[in-house]
């Protein structure tokens, strides 16, 4: 019985050793398996081409901006100056208080909206580029926005204050 206490404690250093040790080469792990982060900054050529690859329509670019169509609907993907992405979608025909647009913000997350100087209903989201960016980080952040602008739609359809029977008609009329 004296033995085991030894090599008890001997498998415990063996084992703690081998934890700090794969802790230290973790992030150097993760960094090699993502090989396409870009600290460098997308331009609008490339952010055009990355959105038509993934069967977006209607593709539209110039200076800073790109536009597109998913599900029927307008969206535009703003490129800043520092590499940052926003992207933002307005609807038009619609009434909203702004009490229904802190009801959506307080219960969503990743995006924000708000009712713009024209009183229409608005959804944007911003994508920082200071920590790098690649093509799966921006498809991702596109898809989980047209998905929110989706339950906007639907949010906005069931308190619209006057019950429009037309529907919206989304806009992509917007300056950075």
């Amino acid at each position: 019985m004296g033995s085991t206490a030894p090599h008890r404690t001997l498998l415990r250093h063996a084992l703690l050793v081998t934890l700090a040790l794969l802790v230290s080469l973790a992030p150097s792990m993760v960094l090699a398996g993502e090989k396409e982060v870009r600290l460098r900054h997308y331009d609008v050529g490339e952010l055009a081409a990355l959105v038509q690859s993934e069967g977006y329509g209607g593709v539209e670019i110039d200076e800073n901006r790109v536009a597109f169509k998913a599900e029927g609907s307008q969206y535009v993907l703003f490129l800043y100056d520092d590499g940052d992405l926003q992207l933002y979608y307005g609807l038009t025909g619609v009434s909203i208080t702004t009490d229904d647009i802190n009801v959506w913000n307080r219960h969503r997350r990743l995006s924000r909206a708000y009712i713009d100087g024209d009183a229409d209903p608005v959804l944007e989201a911003d994508l920082l580029a200071n920590a790098g960016m690649n093509d799966r980080i921006i498809t991702e952040f596109i898809k989980v926005f047209v998905g929110s602008a989706s339950q906007f739609r639907s949010f906005l359809r069931d308190h619209d204050q006057e019950g429009a029977t037309q529907p919206a008609k989304a806009t992509g009329a917007r300056d950075i």
